[in-house]
């Protein structure tokens, strides 16, 4: 018998996707998008479908805990239940830790699952309750788009992605969209089919490039380059917001120093034709398009070209006074006015119920 079950991806992917898993006979049979979570709106990765029942079912899945019964590298492991591996883990830390201190642990730990439970609590909680050495996770996965985000823009958060679709405008700058932003496709499809623009900036004719108006194919790593351009071409023309530069844009007169060297013709080894250049500062500076999105390097899931260092595409969307992004019933600033709350790891109450041992001291 066939039965259905509401079910979320558990992939490290920001998305989220909500699932109908179909089971039969107590396996899974079938897996499809579900429209519970709008965002994604039954939308799915190709290998959710296609990977996750031999994933669940198949012969090399873990089952039981596995303890190492002969030397480094000769692949030999034993099956033992989970209170001897619970019991295993907890003599020897605890030895490591009356031995070395509790800073002699370290967790080797990166968010799993981007829901609000599954996304870094509980394995936080626990190992600050122990003490352990506290572990920079940044560099692990996208700890470099988020320090090139936090030098651009600050502790504001960005624009909801459904906020997308209001755009007349939308900038696909080193975001291979339909592999590392799934979801962000169908709004920027609306988009264009609402007659609004599509700019694809990437090295590569990646599939999203084949619907855009323009795609400018710069050499990697030059990308900071066109960005200082295009800002000084649309100051020249004059397309940008002075009234919101002084109200929401810090730093903009440094930056404008560095920028204003770079003239279109300067850009050129960028690897970007002259005419492209002009054609997207046109297109960003256009009164038609006052209403624009930057999906940039800061994707779900950062997938970026060799040499691009993160920083390029940030400062690239320097141009922030050139986005006027729809603004929040009760705010009078745009969507990401208000910088977000920062979560202390510190402040969070211990759980020490993570592994039962630790809960018997």
């Amino acid at each position: 018998m066939k039965t259905e079950h509401a079910s979320v991806c558990p992939l490290d992917c920001p998305d989220t996707c909500s699932l109908t898993v179909t089971v039969e006979d107590t396996r899974i049979v079938g897996i499809r998008g579900s429209r519970a979570n709008p965002f994604t709106d039954g939308v799915l990765c190709a290998k959710v479908p296609r990977a996750f029942p031999e994933f669940v079912h198949g012969e090399r899945r873990l089952r039981t805990p596995l303890k190492r019964v002969g030397a480094k590298g000769e692949d030999r492991f034993a099956r033992i239940s989970w209170d001897e591996a619970l019991d295993t883990i907890y003599t020897r830390v605890s030895a490591i830790i009356a031995e070395h201190g509790p800073q002699a642990v370290m967790p080797l730990n990166y968010a799993g699952p981007h829901g609000l439970l599954a996304g870094g609590s509980m394995d936080l909680r626990f190992f600050h309750r122990m003490g352990a050495t506290l572990l920079d996770r940044g560099p692990l996965c996208g700890g470099i788009r988020t320090e090139a985000w936090l030098g651009t823009f600050g502790t504001a958060a960005g624009i909801r992605p459904e906020q997308i679709a209001q755009a007349r405008l939308v900038v696909a700058w080193g975001n291979n969209v339909t592999w590392s932003n799934l979801h962000i496709t169908p709004l920027i499809q609306r988009v264009r089919r609402a007659g609004g623009k599509l700019v694809v900036v990437d090295p590569r004719r990646i599939k999203i490039a084949e619907q855009a108006d323009l795609h400018l194919p710069l050499r990697p790593g030059t990308d900071v380059v066109l960005g200082w351009a295009l800002a000084a071409e649309l100051e020249r023309r004059g397309a940008l917001d002075r009234a919101f530069i002084e109200r929401w844009v810090a730093g903009f007169d440094e930056y404008m120093a560095l920028a204003r060297p770079w003239t279109l013709a300067r850009a050129a080894p960028s690897g970007t034709p002259r005419c492209r250049r002009r054609r997207s500062a046109s297109a960003t500076g256009s009164s038609a398009t006052r209403t624009a999105a930057a999906a940039s390097a800061r994707s779900s899931r950062c997938r970026r070209w060799p040499g691009s260092s993160g920083w390029p595409a940030a400062a690239s969307s320097t141009a922030p006074a050139t986005y006027f992004p729809r603004r929040r019933s009760g705010c009078s600033g745009p969507t990401w006015c208000r910088p977000a709350p920062a979560r202390s790891t510190s402040s969070m109450p211990a759980r020490t119920s993570t592994i039962r041992a630790w809960r018997r001291r």
